[in-house]
C-alpha cells in the first residue's frame, strides 16, 4: 500500500473534506481522490462515505484510520530519531498563530529559533480567525483564550496575558467614566467577532465569574480596528495589553475599572495528540515557553 495514499486518507478523515485534505497536503483534489480510490481498490473495501457535505469514514474506514494513523506516527517518530538530535533539528513545521499577536511578538523568538536550527523549514499561517489545527495539518497552533474548548488537542501554557478595558480621554469627557462594571451597560463598546462571549465582559478571578452584558455599534475580527475605535472616541474597548500598551503610556487611552479583578487570559501552544511528540515540535514549544516566560513583562504581555 502507498504511504501517501494512507496519509491522504487519514487527512480526509480528520478534515471531513477532500478539498481541505488536499490543501493541507499541497496536492490537488483530483490527486487526493485518486489516492484514496487506489487505497480502497487495494483493500477491497470502501473506506469513505461521500456526500454533498463532505466525507466520513465507513465502519471499515474508522478501523483502518486508527491503525493507519498509528503507522504514520511511528514512521515520523522513527525518522525524527534518526535525523534529529537536540542540536540538529530537520524537517518542516506548519504553525498557525493570531496575526495581531504574531506581528508584534512572535517574530523575535521564531527568528532566534531559526538561527539555532538552520535545517528546519517553516510554514506560517497568521490569522485572527479560529483555525482547525488538526484539519489544517498543523504541527502547532498558538491561541490566546480564557477557556480551552477543543479536547482533541494537547495544550501547554506559555504565558499569562494581561488585558485592559480602555477608552480615550475624549470619550470619557463626553460620556463620563464608568466607576463600576455595571456602569458599562450605559456605554458604547466595540466587540471581537471571533469570540462567542464578546459582548459579555467578565469580572472576578475565575473563568466562570459573572460579567456585564455590554452593547455597541461595531463588531469586527480585528483588534487593531477595535483600538482605532477607542482612539477615535467612539467606544470602550476590551483588549490585550500588547495592543494598547503604547497608547496607555502616552495617554491616548485610559485604563478603566482596574480595581476590579478579571479572569486571566492565557497564551497556549496547542498540538494534536500523539503518543510521541516530534522532537522539532517539542523543541519549539520549549523555546517559546522559555522566551515568553522570561520576557513577558518586557514585551507587555
Amino acid at each position: 500500500m502507498d504511504l501517501q495514499a494512507i496519509r491522504t486518507f487519514c487527512r480526509a478523515v480528520e478534515t471531513g473534506n477532500l478539498t481541505a485534505a488536499a490543501k493541507a497536503l499541497h496536492i490537488t483534489k483530483s490527486v487526493a481522490s485518486r489516492r484514496i480510490q487506489s487505497l480502497e481498490d487495494d483493500l477491497g473495501v470502501r473506506l469513505l462515505a461521500r456526500t454533498t457535505k463532505g466525507v466520513s469514514p465507513t465502519d471499515e474506514g474508522a478501523l483502518f484510520y486508527e491503525r493507519g494513523q498509528r503507522i504514520l506516527d511511528d514512521l515520523e517518530d522513527a525518522a525524527q530519531m534518526v535525523k534529529c538530535t537536540e542540536g540538529n533539528l530537520v524537517g518542516n513545521l506548519r504553525i498557525t498563530a493570531p496575526r495581531s499577536f504574531a506581528d508584534i511578538f512572535l517574530g523575535a523568538p521564531l527568528m532566534d529559533f531559526m538561527h539555532r536550527h538552520p535545517e528546519l523549514k517553516f510554514e506560517m499561517n497568521l490569522t485572527d480567525e479560529r483555525v482547525d489545527i488538526i484539519g489544517g495539518g498543523y504541527d502547532l497552533g498558538l491561541r490566546i483564550t480564557r477557556e480551552l474548548d477543543d479536547t482533541s488537542l494537547i495544550a501547554r501554557k506559555l504565558a499569562d496575558m494581561r488585558s485592559h478595558i480602555v477608552a480615550s480621554p475624549a470619550y470619557l469627557e463626553k460620556y463620563g467614566t464608568p466607576k463600576k462594571p455595571e456602569d458599562l451597560r450605559d456605554h458604547q463598546s466595540v466587540f471581537y467577532s471571533n469570540v462567542e462571549t464578546a459582548k459579555h465582559w467578565r469580572f472576578g478571578t475565575s473563568a466562570d465569574s459573572e460579567g456585564v452584558r455590554v452593547k455597541g455599534r461595531l463588531t469586527c475580527n480585528s483588534g487593531q480596528m477595535q483600538m482605532e475605535a477607542a482612539l477615535a472616541g467612539l467606544a470602550i474597548a476590551n483588549l490585550p495589553r500588547f495592543y494598547v500598551h503604547e497608547a496607555l503610556e502616552v495617554g491616548q487611552l485610559v485604563p478603566l475599572l482596574e480595581d476590579f479583578p478579571r479572569p486571566p487570559t492565557t497564551l497556549y501552544a496547542l498540538y494534536p495528540e500523539k503518543r510521541l511528540l516530534p522532537l522539532k515540535v517539542r523543541a519549539l514549544i520549549d523555546h517559546l515557553a522559555s522566551w515568553f516566560g522570561r520576557d513577558c513583562h518586557a514585551c507587555n504581555l
